[in-house]
């Protein structure tokens, strides 16, 4: 296992990339810690990529698929025209895209950009959340006469799921949103996040990894191949951005990909970009996100949001009841699991964890951001918002599958020592 001399500085940092009895081995790891919004310190354990002459280390520059920690920049991106005053986030959001979204079983009730990104919308996952290229646009995944329509899985049904009241975790609602920026600000989503949010913020981070130097961009590993197939004896095998980086979803299928792009209809299919998980980040320029939100909209003396917006983006949105009937809390696992509790509050895409619910008896109360799990790969980006200290970690892959090691609270049991080692540095 290789580890940077840079990482070397905390034993158990990289006693977790080893692997122990409770937590799997691990193929790299970035963690990067913040103080009174200040980056103090940055690790990088393990290796970026595997190649024919062998493993390349991973350092703190190296930049990951985030998971779904990009859809608290997309929520920045749409902050950004509330500010211009481009988009009301009460007003329904038919009225932006240009065709009509409406939840056929609650046909009277508007869907707003607010409960969209809250996760209120009554928008659903289903089966598939993004379209390839050319193979449709996103809108058919709410026409009953497409192929995308998946028998209205796209849409909630029953008592009390109205718009607006009942929460439920989905990646779709953040492809949506995409095409909303891309309606209003007449850019492409990918270009817009990187001229708008990403480069004001002096993030070289990008949503298209082609946009990004290959030495730049370390790989998701996983041990198994296929749908929950693990193989913990077995070699790492590469998960996302090894050999060539996919610019888009379907690009693979297209001889000239710079040729279709130039031929995209904006605002035809945001979901081509993965606004909910495709940004390509370090557990630094994470954290610079926490620094910008934590300074009330600034950055570098550069004002990227106003107060207010940033305000409105902490602040609660939803919140499950004292009877535990307004939402599913396992996030994308399955309900009645040890997943179960793990969002309990949200803000306009900001992830609000108590912390003494989670069992943490030592630290702040609550911690806000975003977690992030796909490909192998297991991210979060949390900020105590009263001190201004936060932590961002990037595990890029796993041996075995993390839900074998559960921990004492909804994470995962790698996950809580990662935090556990935080707060006893910290707190």
């Amino acid at each position: 296992m290789v580890i940077p001399a840079t990482a070397r500085a905390d034993a158990k940092l990289a006693e977790l990339i080893e692997g122990t009895k409770a937590t799997p081995e691990l193929s790299g790891l970035q963690v990067s810690v913040m103080e009174e919004s200040a980056i103090i310190t940055s690790y990088a354990f393990g290796f970026a990529k595997i190649t024919e002459s062998g493993s390349e280390p991973l350092h703190t520059g190296h930049k990951l698929r985030v998971a779904s920690i990009s859809k608290l920049l997309v929520a920045i991106g749409i902050m950004q025209l509330v500010d211009s005053g481009g988009l009301d986030l009460d007003r329904d959001a038919s009225d932006y895209l240009g065709w009509t979204l409406r939840n056929p079983n609650f046909p009277r009730e508007t869907i707003t950009p607010r409960q969209i990104l809250s996760h209120t919308s009554s928008i659903r996952d289903g089966p598939r959340y993004f379209i390839m290229a050319g193979d449709g646009k996103l809108k058919d995944f709410f026409d009953p006469g497409s192929n995308f329509w998946d028998a209205g899985l796209h849409f909630a049904s029953g008592p009390n799921k109205t718009p607006g009241t009942y929460f439920v975790y989905s990646n779709l609602n953040f492809g949506v949103l995409g095409e909303i920026i891309e309606r209003i600000s007449g850019r492409r989503f990918d270009l817009y996040m990187a001229e708008a949010v990403l480069e004001p913020m002096g993030l070289t981070a990008r949503f298209n990894p082609c946009e990004v130097p290959k030495n730049d961009l370390a790989v998701t590993f996983r041990k198994g191949r296929g749908n929950n197939k693990w193989l913990p004896e077995g070699p790492w095998i590469a998960q996302v951005d090894h050999d060539q980086s996919t610019c888009f979803y379907g690009m693979v299928d297209h001889d000239q990909p710079s040729e279709f792009l130039s031929r995209y209809e904006m605002g035809s299919n945001a979901s081509l970009f993965s606004p909910q998980g495709g940004l390509r980040a370090s557990a630094d320029e994470l954290l610079v996100v926490l620094q910008m939100l934590y300074n009330k909209g600034t950055i570098n003396q550069k004002r990227i949001l106003s107060d207010a917006a940033v305000a409105e983006m902490l602040e609660p949105e939803w919140e499950l009841n004292t009877e535990r009937l307004n939402g599913v809390t396992a996030g994308e696992a399955e309900p009645g699991g040890p997943a179960d509790g793990l969002m309990t509050s949200y803000g306009l895409s900001i992830h609000r964890i108590n912390m003494r619910e989670y069992g943490f008896d030592k630290g702040p109360e609550t911690l806000i951001g975003h977690l992030g799990e796909a490909y192998g790969l297991l991210s979060h980006a949390l900020l105590d918002p009263e001190t201004g200290d936060g932590i961002a970690t990037i595990v890029t892959g796993t041996a075995d599958d993390p839900a074998r090691f559960p921990g004492h609270s909804p994470l995962y049991r790698v996950e809580e020592e990662i935090l556990r080692w935080w707060l006893s540095k910290n707190y």
